[in-house]
């Protein structure tokens, strides 16, 4: 390919990443809200938002949002609906007010890239250049071809410069980045010590014995906290009980499923396919034309088809068109293209399961009971729903549909292969219990069909109907009592727990515009409609919490659960303190059920300490003392989350100091990513929380 023509190709998708580099190099996938839906006219002069003064302009936001619509196209094969819309919307917004912040972060701290450093780059290491710019300059080997590299940056056409121009851009972000970086994280260390144990703790295998000890167990031992306990627990722990503002919410969904109309509508569409195929169409080009699953060439044996639909086409002739069936994924329209004989053979089958009792002769007796009424002509289906005590087929008549062999145990499909269609047999006997069986059929044709299937979906005018009923409401019930005008149109109304304003919404998510009107409003204020999954809301404020200390009588019983839990455990630990006292060394923990016979040692082996331990968990006050132990020590009592144990190291596997040297590096890079990633996210925080950040998105966006 000449090398214009394929920096031309290439330029797109430089021009693209240019628009979100800072977040693709230092900021990973941040969380979606909603914003609203429609765009406002004439609200063009106000900019969309504002960081630290910077605005943030109408045009700047609507590109990065079609770029990302576009990347979900191509991603889904779909448009974004109105509720995806709305969470890119909402990503778009993140990510601009981020990368705005790390480039007036950049410029704060001074930091700057020289042309001479992008000239030095491309020119003398261009094999690290990153691989959008790459690319362009590789041969078929993927190493640089430095020929074509060089007559591109000779190259003097309108492409060429443009090409360069767009690169120098690229190319400054990427070192502004890795230069942001490389002071921010200037203090991160990591010690061999933190290597060693991280090693350890992932390689080491443990052997230990131990006891556990229920607190529970000395319930009647102890005095119920008493008023000054309370007090004073409450006093020492207060910052404990510090709550941030709160909101509490009640509200009503408009939902955005589709109509019994749009149902109607798919259906109409699929018959009039059906009389299209009647009168000559070609019925697989409709499946390729309309269909949303692909047409496959293939031929079905039994049990490779939904129930639903095998059940509905395996006695039709070829050519014969079944349905529109109603489906929980939507409405197929299928036709047998052809059928063939294969090489399995299938069984459908239904059974009543009558359990084994301690008393077999009964269950036998039982059993041939109902095999003589199935045989005398009674209802299969009803006896299955009378006596079978398999639950999950007596609903449908005893029906365990098609199966193939091997599919069920070994004496149940002896008796199955064995009989004849229509032909009732048992008692069988299996692992279950007795089976009575009634073969209905046995086959062994292959099917080859073609399936046009279409979900049902909200229509427009069904999604515009519901927004426009959910803003009806908003405009109505402002000023009035919520709960009973919801009532009284019948609606249901949920109610949120108290939330904080940057956490997720119970019920709802994480959803910052709608936190942002609940923290800007007062109690009984009524929300404009807002976009939410599963249709469209409108909520009123009936709670509000202000930030502080929540009071003693609305912890009290919580702390009381407390005192008692920590009295429980250290009655626990001294009970085992005095037993760790008596016991000989010598003897092991086993020794120590001479003083308590009740007391069980149990053993745990073949663990390391970041897999947690069996029987015990990842309980860090148990693997941060194990970790310290010498073979054959045993601890003292250790209070655990929930126990209190002792534990006794048997045995561990010893250090490995090659394989520690082999995974060293890895290991310290490991450790160094986790802190490098932890404290950008901390800086990132903190830059957003000292941020002066006006969002003027609802003057753009109806909610």
């Amino acid at each position: 390919m000449p090398i214009m023509a394929k920096m031309r190709d290439n330029l797109p998708a430089i021009l693209l990443s240019l628009v979100i580099l800072f977040l693709l190099t230092i900021v990973l996938d941040w969380g979606m809200d909603i914003t609203g839906r429609h765009h406002r006219e004439g609200a063009y002069r106000e900019p969309i938002g504002k960081v630290n003064g910077e605005e943030i302009s109408y045009q700047e936001f609507n590109q990065a949002l079609e770029f990302e619509i576009e990347n979900y196209k191509q991603r889904t094969g779909n448009d974004p609906d109105d509720f995806m819309l709305e969470q890119l919307r909402n990503q778009v917004w993140e990510q601009i007010v981020t990368r705005k912040l790390i480039e007036q972060e950049i410029k704060k701290l001074g930091i700057t890239v020289t042309d001479e450093e992008i000239s030095d780059w491309v020119l003398n290491s261009p094999e690290t250049l990153p691989e959008p710019v790459k690319r362009n300059f590789v041969d078929s080997t993927g190493n640089i071809d430095r020929t074509l590299l060089e007559r591109a940056l000779k190259s003097t056409t309108p492409q060429a410069r443009q090409f360069w121009i767009e690169v120098e851009k690229f190319l400054k972000a990427q070192k502004l980045t890795e230069k942001l970086q490389s002071r921010l994280l200037a203090s991160i260390r990591v010690s061999d010590g933190e290597i060693k144990e991280r090693f350890e703790k992932q390689n080491t295998r443990y052997e230990i014995k131990y006891i556990s000890l229920d607190p529970n167990k000395f319930a009647k031992e102890i005095t119920e906290p008493n008023d000054d306990e309370i007090r004073e627990y409450y006093k020492i722990h207060q910052d404990e009980f510090r709550i941030q503002e709160t909101r509490r919410l009640k509200y009503v969904v408009f939902s955005d499923a589709p109509s019994s109309e749009d149902s109607a509508s798919v259906l109409r569409e699929l018959e009039n396919f059906k009389q299209q195929a009647l009168q000559g169409a070609d019925f697989v080009e409709l499946v390729k034309n309309y269909s949303e699953i692909p047409h496959s060439d293939v031929f079905f044996k039994h049990g490779e088809l939904l129930p639903e639909i095998e059940n509905e086409i395996w006695d039709k002739k070829v050519d014969e068109i079944v349905g529109p069936l109603k489906l929980s994924d939507g409405f197929h329209l299928i036709k047998i293209l052809d059928e063939r004989k294969g090489s399995d053979t299938f069984v459908r089958a239904s059974h009543i399961l009558v359990p084994l009792s301690r008393d077999t002769a009964e269950s036998y007796k039982l059993a041939k009971e109902i095999l003589a009424l199935a045989k005398k002509g009674e209802d299969f289906a009803k006896l299955a729903g009378t006596f079978s005590v398999d639950q999950a087929t007596a609903r449908k008549g005893g029906d365990l549909g098609w199966f193939g062999k091997g599919r069920m145990v070994k004496e149940f499909e002896e008796a199955c292969f064995k009989a004849k269609p229509g032909e009732i047999v048992g008692p069988v006997r299996t692992q279950y219990g007795l089976h009575i069986i009634k073969v209905v059929a046995k086959d062994n044709r292959e099917l080859k069909i073609a399936d046009l299937k279409l979900s049902v979906r909200a229509s427009s005018e069904t999604i515009e109907s519901q927004r426009k009923r959910a803003q009806d409401f908003s405009h109505t019930v402002s000023g009035k009592n919520f709960v009973q005008e919801a009532s009284a149109l019948g609606l249901d109304i949920k109610t949120t727990p108290p939330f904080t304003k940057d956490s997720p919404i119970p019920g709802i998510g994480l959803n910052k515009t709608i936190s942002d009107w609940a923290f800007s409003n007062k109690i009984g204020s009524v929300s404009p409609v807002f976009k939410i999954k599963g249709g469209f809301a409108v909520f009123t404020i009936t709670e509000i919490k202000e930030a502080g200390i929540r009071p003693l009588e609305e912890v009290r019983e919580a702390i009381k659960v407390r005192i008692r839990r920590e009295k429980l455990k250290n009655k626990a630990f001294d009970y085992l303190a005095d037993l760790r006292k008596k016991l000989n060394e010598n003897e092991g923990l086993d020794g120590i059920t001479k003083f308590d016979s009740t007391i069980e040692v149990k053993t745990a082996s073949g663990f390391t300490l970041s897999g947690g331990i069996p029987g015990i968990g990842s309980d860090e006050n148990v693997l941060g003392k194990l970790l310290d132990m010498k073979p054959n020590q045993i601890s003292q009592p250790i209070k655990g989350n929930s126990f209190v144990y002792i534990i006794q190291l048997v045995n561990k596997t010893s250090f490995d100091s090659s394989a520690y040297k082999s995974q060293y590096e890895t290991l310290k890079e490991q450790i160094y990513n986790e802190k490098r990633n932890t404290l950008f996210f901390i800086w990132l925080d903190n830059l957003k929380k000292n941020a002066k950040i006006v969002d003027n998105r609802s003057l753009y966006f109806e909610q």
